[in-house]
């Protein structure tokens, strides 16, 4: 394996064609100038970056941190949803080029979300709880998925393979589609019933949420969404943590409005400290981990990466957003 060229970042210009790399990212094995750099904010304020140089980043960047990005450079994201990670309008008429990767995660993140589903709904944290104290289980516990319907929000690549193991759990799968090329797949596969959100949000025993989200957006669901749907519903969102009201769903699970609730995602993340979610036994909670296995990791670095060689060497990054 080659050992790439590597130098610390802080101090100095470094020259044009440089790739940034996060020091917490793996080692990585590619050819040409690679800086490593601990802090994104301190490499910026340093002026240390000259275009056209790739920066892979893996954080928010704001817009106080887009300004200080030199025209001609790009922003190498390892990860798909950078709709509310940078505003795009804005890099590109600064001259910022911005990629993103795609496909990397798709069964992690999909096993992640069942992996929720089924813990919500068969209350397994508490079930865990009464071994360790020593407690007599109840005659009923949780709830079976078979024959119940599962509605998920958004049909991309993740959405698509959460329909997929829907079916093999026994559910009938409702969806909502907000591009062409998921309605054509719904209809080629007639995997999935497709219908309105609300419709979906008033039938679905288990709403499952993989729709992009925008930054400063309002969420998809908010106070009245959590009011339509079954008081035996389980909310699921292993895609942004904008798509939900938080403060409206802590509300409504304490009420009863809905059964349960699995989140891997929140906005703001982490959650602070005090948070009302964060006192309820009926929400699971992971910390944005759904595409966190070493070898999902390793891929989206390395696709990152690519994009950001691509850049340096030919000006084309593989997979341009915005």
């Amino acid at each position: 394996m080659r050992t790439p060229r590597s130098r610390q970042g802080g101090g100095g210009t470094v020259s044009p064609g440089t790739v940034y790399v996060p020091t917490r990212w793996p080692a990585v094995d590619r050819d040409g100038p690679t800086v490593t750099y601990a802090s994104l904010s301190a490499l910026l304020e340093s002026g240390a970056v000259a275009a056209p140089s790739a920066l892979c980043v893996d954080e928010p960047v704001d817009d106080r941190l887009l300004a200080l990005v030199p025209a001609g450079c790009l922003l190498s994201f390892s990860g798909t949803g950078v709709w509310d990670l940078v505003d795009l309008d804005r890099a590109a008429a600064l001259g910022i080029r911005v990629s993103n990767i795609t496909d990397y995660g798709t069964d992690a993140i999909a096993e992640h979300t069942f992996a929720l589903i089924l813990t919500v709904s068969r209350s397994l944290l508490r079930a865990d709880r009464r071994v360790r104290q020593a407690a007599p289980p109840p005659d009923v516990w949780g709830t079976t998925l078979a024959s119940r319907t599962l509605g998920v929000v958004g049909l991309g690549a993740v959405g698509r393979r959460v329909a997929r193991l829907g079916a093999a759990f026994g559910m009938p799968v409702l969806a909502t589609a907000d591009r062409e090329d998921s309605v054509r797949w719904a209809t080629e596969t007639q995997a999935v019933q497709l219908t309105s959100l609300a419709d979906l949000l008033a039938r679905a025993d288990v709403v499952s949420l993989h729709r992009r989200y925008d930054r400063g957006a309002p969420p998809t669901i908010d106070r009245f969404a959590l009011a339509a749907m079954k008081t035996s519903a389980i909310l699921v969102n292993t895609a942004r943590g904008g798509l939900v009201d938080h403060a409206a769903l802590a509300e409504a699970l304490a009420a009863g409005t809905i059964a349960g609730a699995g989140l891997d995602v929140f906005e703001p993340e982490p959650p602070p400290a005090d948070h009302p979610l964060l006192r309820l036994d009926n929400v699971v909670l992971s910390p944005h981990v759904a595409a966190g296995p070493a070898e999902v990791r390793r891929r989206a670095v390395d696709a990152a990466l690519d994009n950001a060689w691509a850049f340096v060497r030919s000006g084309c990054p593989a997979d341009v957003t915005g």
